[in-house]
């Protein structure tokens, strides 16, 4: 049976041999590795160069530099401080982020007004874009509309139907002259009226040749301009001579003659154009007519 630090003992180990000892505290050259925490010194890989760290990178591109000596750099390498206090003096900003002042503020006024810009440029080839789409719209309604106007369409009969305006006038004429024959007989026979215009188809006067049209047209125009007139046709009344006239009155129920002069003066008719006439169902011409002096 074998004793503790006998060759043959079970855990290998003679007695009072130490198998650390030797790696502990053996010398391997300038660069050591102490296990006292109170050294200073640092492992160094032998074998690699001196501005190599343990791991082979260059140390330039580890630690970085500053200028002076005011600053920490490989010469001032496990300086000690007190707490609270550190090197004085100032330090440089080369290197480091500038703070955000005018130039950023300028670059970004620089891309506001950009935007504002695009959006007014888009804005305004929008609106182009909008009022040609609605422009070649409208020309193209114009021109299909006049198409379908101007050619026939199959299947479809076109009749056109050609109105002669005399023939208009005159039927307007008869119409009007018969509703206010009416009224004449119901409210204003035998009673004076101020006779304004006769007119026939054809006759020349006053610079012109009258038509059915003309005579119409002034029929109008006196209705606007004076009271209660109406238009009679020279056939259904008795006391008008010829047969043909289409006799323009403005009747206003006077009680004498000399009324309806002084109303013809009051509207400045000469005599040509205004005189007093008398208008019955019943009466005959004479008497019935009295002209200004």
């Amino acid at each position: 049976m074998s004793t503790p630090g006998t060759p043959g003992s079970p855990d290998g180990q003679q007695s009072g041999v130490n198998h650390f000892a030797e790696t502990v505290q053996r010398d391997i050259g300038s660069d050591r590795v102490s296990l006292d925490k109170g050294s200073t010194e640092q492992f160094a890989n032998p074998g690699l160069p001196q501005d190599q760290d343990a791991y082979g990178y260059p140390a330039s591109q580890l630690e970085p530099q500053y200028p002076g000596p005011q600053y920490p750099g490989p010469h001032n390498r496990g300086a000690q401080y007190s707490a609270g206090q550190y090197p004085s003096g100032q330090y440089p900003m080369t290197g480091y982020p500038q703070p955000y002042g005018r130039s950023g503020q300028s670059a970004a006024r620089g891309v506001i007004l950009g935007l504002a810009i695009a959006c007014v440029i888009a804005l305004v080839i929008g609106c182009v874009v909008v009022w040609k789409k609605v422009s070649d719209s409208s020309d193209s309604t114009v021109e299909t509309t006049t198409a379908q106007v101007g050619i026939p369409q199959p299947g479809l009969t076109t009749t056109t139907t050609f109105v002669d305006p005399e023939a208009k006038a005159a039927s307007d004429l008869a119409s009007s002259s018969a509703s206010d024959t009416a009224y004449m007989r119901s409210n204003s026979d035998n009673r004076w009226a101020a006779q304004v215009s006769a007119k026939w188809p054809g006759l020349y006067a006053e610079g012109r040749t009258w038509d059915n049209a003309s005579i119409y047209s002034e029929y109008l125009s006196m209705k606007q301009r004076y009271p209660n007139v109406r238009l009679l046709r020279s056939a259904d009344w008795p006391v008008f001579t010829e047969k043909h006239w289409w006799v323009i009155v403005s009747a206003q129920q006077f009680s004498t003659p000399s009324s309806a002069l002084s109303w013809c003066v009051s509207q400045s008719l000469d005599k040509d154009h205004c005189f007093a006439k008398f208008i019955s169902s019943t009466s005959g011409p004479d008497g019935s007519t009295l002209y200004q002096r």
